[in-house]
């Protein structure tokens, strides 16, 4: 529209200049010409006013802080042998670390009886169970300490189980949920020794440790 707009004025200025020229024009055409020119919008003005401001945005580095990634070689279920494996590498002048993680174990269904007056009445109690037979021995450590363990169970039927023959000789127990938790160890290589860590490496290792997996996930501090 505004193109339209100035197409259609300079028409008219051309047409007053037209009519100048054959005499049928008066002074007035000439102001009006004069007036038009001066509505003209100077095109410069116009482009640095419709520029936008161009913003500096921060690099993906800036925004979004790298990962530290280490190789963490495993998984063992005892200290020693994660430490063989890092001696392993220590003999390839790679640096590495032995590391522990707690996993979850399977529910356990521990029969207990419970005793009111301490480690004396435990020990008669205990007297009297191993003269009829029954397996039993005193838990020493823990919240159930100075009671009296009758035998821990895999299965909760098991345990249920062996509560009511117990129960039926006159014996008192209960059934309590103990959830065990174990160790697992891996042996940690940190990021500026983990190029070192190629496929003809862990082929090598897998021969003594048939097992070996590794994975690269970010770098755990090193537990005592």
């Amino acid at each position: 529209m505004r193109f339209l707009f100035l197409f259609l004025l300079l028409l008219n200025i051309l047409y007053g200049l037209w009519q100048l020229q054959d005499g049928n024009a008066d002074e007035s055409l000439y102001q009006a010409a004069d007036q038009a020119l001066e509505q003209l919008p100077v095109a410069e003005a116009t482009i640095e006013e419709s520029e936008p401001e161009v913003e500096a945005t921060p690099s993906i580095e800036e925004r979004q802080p790298s990962t530290v990634l280490c190789v963490n070689l495993g998984v063992f279920n005892v200290r020693p042998e994660a430490e063989q494996l890092r001696q392993r590498l220590l003999a390839l002048s790679i640096e590495s670390e032995v590391i522990s993680r707690e996993v979850p174990g399977s529910q356990d269904y521990w029969l207990v009886m419970p005793v009111q007056g301490g480690q004396v009445e435990a020990l008669q109690r205990l007297s009297t169970l191993q003269s009829e037979g029954i397996d039993s021995f005193i838990i020493t450590q823990g919240a159930l300490a100075n009671n009296i363990s009758l035998g821990v169970f895999r299965r909760e039927d098991y345990a249920l189980a062996r509560q009511a023959q117990l129960e039926a000789m006159g014996h008192s127990v209960r059934v309590e949920r103990q959830e065990s938790v174990s160790s697992e160890y891996l042996v940690q290589v940190d990021s500026a020794a983990r190029r070192l860590v190629d496929q003809s490496l862990l082929a090598g290792l897998r021969k003594s440790f048939p097992a070996l997996q590794h994975q690269f996930l970010p770098c755990k501090s090193i537990a005592d």
